[in-house]
């Protein structure tokens, strides 16, 4: 059977490790990886599967916020994102949205973010830089009844750290199915579709592990 076309997004000017690790993470799952940018956005083509990979902070106008002075958003790959979610939407593709995807998810429903995940509640002041972003660990409570909780068959998770924003209010459709303690949500779904996941750590960090290939996995499964 042929390998389930999975687009995945990422920046334009500055791809890294991570968005690699995605396309690794997808071949190793079973689909077949394609890049979209800003620049190349692959509207024309057809895709079984969508991922929203990680990047930059969203332009806080989006969720009626003020945008912070000097900062570098990338505009044109926010539109391209929004208009490729929207498309998913219309195609009912499996979409997993992965640290600023699952927060873009989130947006494109009417939802809205925390600008600094520090001041999101207590205890939310987690190390950063690059070891912490390789080691660091932290623990997530995986909800009850949740695809989630189905797919990873475990109701405690530890995950990386590499977010400085984190999700506010739910966007319309989506549902909590991963929180830490101190009540920061790092994951949503819509339990309507058969796969709409954004996770606010990066599985594709950690595909060393069965539990976080599992969700690369089990979306391709969805694809075919």
């Amino acid at each position: 059977m042929p390998r389930p076309v999975i687009g995945y997004t990422a920046p334009e000017k500055f791809p890294d490790i991570l968005h690699r690790l995605i396309a690794l993470a997808v071949w190793m799952g079973g689909g077949r990886p394609l890049k979209m940018t800003a620049h190349n956005p692959c509207y024309d083509r057809e895709i079984d599967g969508l991922v929203i990979g990680g990047g930059t902070d969203l332009y806080p106008t989006l969720y009626h916020q003020d945008p912070k002075p000097d900062y570098p958003y990338d505009h044109r790959r926010d539109a391209m994102e929004i208009r490729w979610l929207q498309m998913a939407e219309e195609r009912n593709l499996p979409v997993l949205g992965i640290c600023r995807g699952a927060q873009m998810m989130n947006v494109a429903r009417g939802g809205s973010l925390y600008l600094d995940v520090a001041k999101a509640a207590e205890k939310a002041e987690y190390p950063s830089g690059l070891l912490a972003n390789i080691f660091y660990r932290k623990s997530a409570n995986i909800i009850e009844g949740t695809m989630l909780c189905r797919l990873l068959e475990t109701d405690r998770l530890r995950i990386n750290s590499m977010h400085k924003q984190a999700i506010h209010t739910l966007g319309k459709g989506l549902v909590k199915c991963a929180i830490e303690d101190n009540g920061v949500i790092q994951a949503v779904e819509d339990p309507s579709k058969p796969f709409y996941l954004g996770v606010q750590f990066h599985p594709e960090a950690m595909i060393y592990h069965r539990l976080f290939r599992g969700i690369f996995s089990t979306m391709i499964n969805t694809c075919r």
